[in-house]
């Protein structure tokens, strides 16, 4: 079943820049790639690769004005409002790579021990040694390690499954690194797409005991203390469309899902390639409009200047018509016994005019090919 439901070019704009057009895409039981496209016809600038991220991070975004007019001429569109879930069909390579892992032997496990351990877990095992925590009681080992925030009884558990999937991922050939200047931040390369990752641990929020009326009334950030719960989430955090995180539930623990959580990054790989691919289609039909409106605007100029030189040329030719009128009308009234000087200056007079008239005569045409 589905509906239809109308929308204007200045509406989905609004849309657009208000949030992730995946969103928009589920309100309406469509594909987030059905919206670009109707985007495209209506003329709708949208929001370049990164914005959602910066402002998340609060960093400075810029956002691009609806144009004026939409060269298609259409002001509005009627979208097939689906009342089913909208369900993209899995390209060949994700089905090669669900195959794989849903196969018994490439199941992922989680050891016991950190015996063996990856070096990025022996490293970040060694800043977790003693480390601090913020008011959610979740630790931060701070850089050089693994992006895992739980608490101090949960450090283990995070490391083993750390551990296990760092070792699945380079078996797969996807490489695990840390970076980030200030925070750690955890990088794995999918088929060239990098997303950073991480552990974290839910944290439940109870009333502080220790606060009097006053520090009731004028500290709310401390009128709250938090339990870690014990249930974890891994989750990519910097990919904005689809499934991006797995955790625990009450039927099933994260050690479980590393199979699942790989199969989310190798999506989000092939849905960023896509979206690179079409960004790059939509620059170049972006590039050829824009030449397209210039060479017709440059056209135009040029039709508009030849006018202005047409009624220019044609006043200084009347001009040309009085003037040799008048040199006429000064011959005529010249006794045949003047002056040289008179014989030089209609001689002259009449060079002048032959001067303007040549450029008359030959207007500039180029503009007309």
């Amino acid at each position: 079943m589905a509906e239809e439901i109308t929308i204007s070019r200045q509406e989905l704009y609004n849309l657009v820049w208000s949030k992730p057009v995946v969103q928009i895409a589920k309100d309406f039981g469509i594909s987030d790639v059905a919206i670009a496209k109707i985007c495209k016809k209506l003329n709708i600038p949208k929001p370049g690769l990164g914005y959602w991220a910066k402002k998340v991070n609060g960093k400075r975004t810029r956002t691009k004005a609806l144009p004026l007019h939409n060269a298609g001429g259409l002001e509005s569109y009627t979208i097939r409002k689906s009342v089913e879930p909208y369900f993209e069909p899995e390209s060949e390579f994700i089905k090669k790579h669900r195959e794989y892992e849903t196969k018994a032997e490439n199941k992922v496990i989680v050891k016991s021990t950190l015996r063996n351990s990856h070096p990025l877990v022996q490293a970040s095992k060694a800043k977790l040694s003693n480390p601090n925590t913020d008011r959610y009681k979740r630790c931060y080992p701070g850089r050089g390690a693994l992006n895992i925030s739980v608490s101090k009884n949960s450090i283990h558990r995070a490391l083993l499954i750390m551990d296990a999937l760092i070792k699945a991922l380079s078996k797969r050939g996807y490489e695990t690194r840390i970076t980030g200047e200030y925070d750690s931040v955890t990088v794995v390369s999918v088929d060239g797409e990098e997303f950073n990752f991480r552990i974290q641990e839910s944290s439940k929020e109870i009333p502080a005991n220790n606060l009097d009326d006053e520090d009731r009334l004028y500290s709310y950030g401390n009128m709250y203390d938090y339990i870690p719960t014990g249930k974890f989430t891994l989750q990519i955090t910097n990919f904005y469309h689809g499934d991006k995180a797995v955790k625990d539930t009450k039927t099933k623990r994260l050690e479980e899902k590393l199979n699942s959580f790989i199969l989310m990054l190798i999506k989000a790989s092939e849905y960023e390639k896509n979206w690179r691919i079409e960004r790059e289609l939509e620059r170049r039909e972006d590039e050829a409009r824009r030449m397209q409106e210039r060479e017709i605007r440059n056209k135009r100029e040029q039709e508009q200047q030849m006018v202005k030189e047409l009624f220019d040329n044609a006043a200084d030719w009347q001009k040309c018509v009085h003037v040799r009128d008048y040199i006429a009308a000064v011959q005529s009234h010249t006794l045949e016994n003047s002056g040289e000087d008179m014989k030089s200056w209609i001689k002259w007079a009449n060079q002048e005019v032959d001067k303007v008239e040549s450029v008359l005569w030959n207007p500039n045409l180029s503009t007309l090919s």
